[in-house]
């Protein structure tokens, strides 16, 4: 086995997120990837959890995906193509995601050191909770001896383009298990899937707590510098409906086209010392004029990369948002005033037609979230019969 990881130290900088929808993700390693393109910017290290999905390597096909796309759907999982190596894995709640997203111009033209030190960092990590994790010949990610046979705690996929590293590891510390017999696992029908919750029970460390290990480990093996990074700005999603004479509608707006043009609810940025209610109850008044007569949060927060081409003052790194999303009941006889600096046009719709007029993966989760909390119909066809 050649080197671990890399000697010389190199700056870089740490995001740490939430929960990040998946093709959010895709679009967060992209920008991030063509910033540190250019020389003398830090290399990136970014550790998040995603949705649940199941991520096609450039060997996967998708025979690897043993239940029905309408299974999937039924239970929440999406599925997306990669260009990363590998074959077919999960992601979801309960895992970190880590992206190393680095520059190995300049002497480290070695991805296979890198690969090295990013399994190196999740074996220590194991470690300092008592497992025993090790590589296995011919399968990159660490595994672990167990009764059942040998099971994967951590994977590794990465994608190089002109030494510009995308894609990076999953460990598991408490996902749900079950999802990854609905796959061929990293092509391996042999062999199964373990967690930090599987082998350690009521010992396993908090998410949290695990995500700090994995940190310093990666910073340790891949000797990275840690500089400061701006923090993500704050914004809130009020999901605004009202029970129509045939059922619930949602308030879908037009954004001008200077601002993206297109169809979202309610949302808005937090001002310095607002709470996140006080925000909703302001961008509901600002932009369609209306106050709620009921305001909860959907318990759904998540983070995204912010496309300079929609804001006004482009930040010289790139810019980061965290979403916290809340529904908003307004009265069936709410007459909406429109605030026109920020949409053009609205309309009441049905929560079928509102989601398929949403265009980003937040503003999905949360209308899925409230159509379970009120037993609502999404299904289109469904909801004509």
């Amino acid at each position: 086995m050649g080197p671990i990881g890399f000697p010389t130290p190199r700056p870089a900088q740490l995001r740490r997120f939430s929960r990040v929808f998946y093709g959010a993700g895709l679009r967060m390693q992209k920008a991030l990837s063509e910033f540190v393109r250019e020389g003398g910017r830090p290399d990136q290290l970014v550790m998040l959890e995603h949705d649940a999905v199941f991520t096609l390597g450039r060997n996967a096909t998708r025979a690897d995906i043993l239940v029905a796309p309408d299974f999937l759907d039924a239970n929440g999982v999406s599925v997306h193509e990669t260009d990363r190596g590998g074959e077919v894995t999960y992601h979801g709640p309960g895992q970190i995601v880590v992206y190393p997203i680095c520059n190995l111009t300049g002497g480290r033209e070695d991805v296979g050191r890198l690969v090295r030190g990013l399994e190196e960092a999740m074996i220590r990590t194991a470690a300092d909770f008592g497992v025993v994790a090790d590589r296995f010949k011919g399968a990159p990610g660490i595994w672990v001896e167990t009764s059942r046979g040998l099971e994967k705690l951590g994977a590794v996929g990465l994608h190089l383009s002109r030494w510009i590293t995308t894609h990076g590891i999953a460990f598991n510390v408490d996902p749900y298990l079950p999802h990854f017999r609905w796959i061929v696992p990293c092509g391996f029908t042999d062999k199964g899937v373990c967690s930090l919750r599987s082998l350690l029970g009521d010992a396993c460390p908090s998410f949290e707590t695990a995500m700090d290990h994995l940190q310093r480990h990666l910073c340790e093996v891949l000797a990275l510098d840690l500089q400061p990074a701006a923090a993500p700005s704050r914004s809130v999603g009020a999901l605004t409906w009202r029970q129509g004479a045939s059922g619930p509608e949602i308030l879908m707006m037009l954004r001008q086209p200077l601002h993206g043009r297109w169809w979202s609810s309610v949302t808005g940025m937090v001002e310095p010392g607002e709470s996140l209610e006080t925000t909703c109850r302001r961008e509901l008044m600002e932009e369609a004029g209306i106050a709620p007569m009921r305001l909860e949060p959907l318990e759904l927060a998540h983070s995204f990369w912010v496309d300079p081409a929609i804001v006004r003052f482009p930040d010289p790194e790139p810019r980061f948002n965290t979403e916290t999303c809340f529904h908003a009941e307004v009265a069936a006889d709410a007459a909406v005033s429109l605030g026109l600096e920020e949409h053009e046009t609205f309309r009441w719709c049905a929560p079928a037609e509102a989601l398929e007029l949403m265009r980003w993966e937040g503003a999905k989760a949360a209308l899925r979230a409230l159509a379970v909390k009120k037993r609502w119909i999404l299904d289109k066809a469904a909801s004509e019969v």
